[in-house]
């Protein structure tokens, strides 16, 4: 049987490797890969020692709370069990966390975890530039409607992205971005240090310049701010703001992408009023929309919420008899856990983000640089999106959680 088992514990870790290039390009490769995971794993036995490390990881005993919170808002609320078993099926992946966790507890499948993800971002960055300066073909659009040439290629000049929506590409390739300028911080080689930071600033530009995607805009500008903190204390903030500032400036006067993209923030958000619905094509003004809303849900339900998967009929409730649209995600992932379990998930995703915040400084220093930055990458992108809900951002932050947090410290 051991002869057996060290196989099966080899090909569980490789396909958990894989997942970190299969999440930027293919929800089909994901799934696959995930039920590889956890079939292997489980079958690979020692259970008792995987057990015992996952007992001593508060981050994996803080994502199975906040799942095991939301299991109990299926007794509750305005769900049928089966929507609400719908609703925490897409919360799944905070389960493999405690799996992840185990897998890659040697620093080379770290490492080689790591280089995967980066490797598929860089294919990603590769054709998004192709496709900018009309080397590959995309979508294109007709009068408003997109038509799509290559059933491979999402995007289209105007807006590059390429196996993902733009939303979800930025994302990713802003915390891309992070982790080449964190490997070029740390490389002693000149010329590898050289050519990494170039990657990062490649990257960097397809995320301010190239893809539309604003979270992204945040990302960048947050982990910044984090670079000049880590390294100069509170002065650094400062600096950092100011650095920010900067680049965002530099951005708004040299690129018509940019600035269009501020100018219509700016625009839509100008034009919401509450209680009014916003004009088609105004996302923010819907955003605005939703979350006037949501707020509403939660006031009414506090304490425990609507239930898992009461969202959407509660949402329904909220604006009947108006003129405004009902929807089944707010796009913000803090609002949509507080109206279905109240203010008591909501504290459960906190401590979520912030045992994971604590226990990041007992990493070793890369590590714990990523670790850092994938929290308050996460937190801003869940003020705009339902990033936990979604798929592919769910699963990243899961797998990235496993793949850092299962470092030991050399302290």
């Amino acid at each position: 049987m051991p002869t057996i088992r060290k196989p099966l514990e080899i090909s569980a870790k490789w396909a958990a490797i894989a997942i970190g290039f299969s999440a930027p390009i293919s929800v089909a490769l994901d799934n696959v890969l995930l039920l590889a995971v956890f079939l292997l794993w489980f079958a690979s036995g020692n259970l008792k020692e995987k057990f015992r490390i996952v007992s001593e990881s508060r981050v994996s005993l803080s994502a199975l709370a906040l799942i095991s919170i939301m299991a109990i808002g299926m007794l509750y609320g305005k769900a049928s069990f089966h929507e609400a078993l719908n609703t925490l099926g897409k919360y799944i992946d905070l389960l493999f966390i405690p799996i992840f966790v185990t897998v890659f507890r040697e620093e080379r499948s770290r490492h080689l975890a790591l280089g995967a993800f980066v490797f598929a971002m860089m294919l990603t960055l590769l054709l998004s530039y192709l496709l900018k300066f009309g080397m590959l073909h995309g979508s294109t659009v007709i009068n408003g409607v997109d038509t799509l040439d290559n059933p491979f290629i999402l995007g289209f000049p105007d807006n590059p992205f390429i196996f993902k929506l733009h939303i979800t590409q930025n994302f990713f390739m802003a915390y891309a971005a992070i982790i080449l300028c964190t490997w070029s911080i740390f490389e002693k080689n000149r010329a590898k240090r050289i050519i990494i930071a170039t990657l990062a600033l490649l990257s960097a530009i397809n995320v301010l310049f190239m893809v539309q995607g604003r979270t992204g805009y945040i990302v960048i500008a947050i982990f910044i701010l984090y670079l000049f903190a880590k390294k100069f204390g509170r002065k650094g903030i400062l600096i950092g703001a100011a650095a920010a500032f900067l680049l965002g400036s530099f951005a708004y006067t040299v690129s018509d992408s940019f600035k269009d993209r501020v100018h219509l923030a700016t625009a839509e958000f100008l034009n919401w009023h509450p209680g009014k619905a916003a004009k088609g094509g105004n996302s923010i003004g819907e955003r605005m929309e939703f979350y006037s809303n949501t707020l509403r849900i939660v006031r009414n339900h506090p304490f425990f919420g609507v239930g898992t998967g009461g969202f959407e009929k509660a949402y329904a409730d909220e604006v009947s008899g108006t003129k405004l649209s009902p929807t089944h995600n707010p796009h913000n992932e803090f609002l949509l856990i507080a109206s279905q379990l109240g203010m008591v998930g909501l504290a459960f995703l906190f401590l979520l983000f912030l045992v994971q915040w604590f226990e990041a400084g007992k990493l070793p220093v890369i590590e714990n640089y990523l670790a850092q930055s994938l929290v308050l990458a996460m937190i801003a992108g869940c003020l705009f999106n339902s990033f936990l809900l979604d798929h592919a951002e769910g699963l990243f932050f899961s797998w990235m959680t496993g793949v850092l947090f299962s470092a030991r410290s050399k302290s």
